[in-house]
């Protein structure tokens, strides 16, 4: 999607990239969510607030949804090339940071 210059459609499977792996950290607890909304509030109170995971992760997760949303939904804006520059580390550095703790 990066070389095809698809700026939505790799948002999306950032997105999606980072959602599955916190779904991954979910199994072992037995935490199971409806919502996107829901996968970000159980992410923060059982790996933000107890400091298993950075801040900056809540927050990277928070606007990863924001631009899922972006990308999937809003026919009248699309996720830049700046966005997916600025997400694209930020999504390898969440992942393996939860490799870590898998």
């Amino acid at each position: 999607m990066l070389e095809q210059k698809r700026w939505d459609l790799a948002a999306n499977r950032y997105y999606y990239a980072c959602y599955h792996m916190v779904h991954a950290l979910f199994v072992p607890l037995g935490i199971a969510t409806k919502t996107h909304d829901g996968t970000l509030s159980e992410l923060g109170k059982n790996f933000i607030l107890t400091g298993k995971l950075d801040k900056k992760f809540g927050r990277f997760f928070a606007r990863m949804i924001q631009l899922r949303i972006k990308a999937d939904y809003n026919s009248i804006a699309e996720v830049s090339e700046e966005e997916v520059k600025e997400l694209a580390p930020l999504s390898h550095e969440f992942v393996n940071s939860i490799k870590s703790l898998l």
